[in-house]
């Protein structure tokens, strides 16, 4: 039998992970200002400003509004930066207390040319976005000799009990 995973389980889990990065940073500050390749960012705050503002643009296409611009997001501080994340989890959680079984299915303009999509692959992208740049952040530090030192399988039993 396949139960799926329930998308508040994903928020879950994605506002947690974010947690502890936010913790490790606020550790190990410097770490924000390296300069880092991975999606073409720059530096590492650039990295995490980039997924973030994903995040936060797919939870704003869910409700109608325009995607956020990345230039003008507030990221000089750890909690500007990370207040991006939580934002759009709000607007995701406010899209999930209210949102009708017919409002899963209805696709909106992401945007980008002619692209279209439906809040269900919306919120899904959001998430797979944010774990796939996640984990190239985490291999980009352990190359430059940082370490994170939680346990994902412990986040995960936590999220998904």
């Amino acid at each position: 039998m396949d139960s799926g995973i329930r998308f508040t389980d994903l928020l879950a889990y994605n506002a947690d992970e974010t947690s502890h990065w936010k913790r490790w940073f606020a550790e190990h500050p410097a770490a924000l200002d390296l300069p880092c390749d991975v999606a073409g960012a720059g530096t590492v705050r650039k990295l995490v400003c980039h997924i973030f503002a994903a995040e936060l643009s797919f939870a704003n296409r869910v409700h109608g509004l325009p995607r956020a611009d990345f230039e003008k997001l507030p990221t000089a501080t750890l909690d500007e930066l990370f207040a991006i994340s939580e934002e759009a989890d709000r607007k995701f959680q406010e899209f999930l207390d209210k949102a009708a079984l017919e409002d899963w299915t209805k696709l909106s303009p992401l945007g980008f040319g002619t692209l279209k999509a439906s809040p269900r692959k919306m919120l899904i992208q959001a998430v797979l976005h944010s774990v796939h740049h996640r984990g190239q952040l985490a291999t980009f530090l352990r190359q430059q000799g940082f370490k994170q030192d939680w346990t994902h399988d412990i986040i995960l039993s936590k999220v998904m009990e």
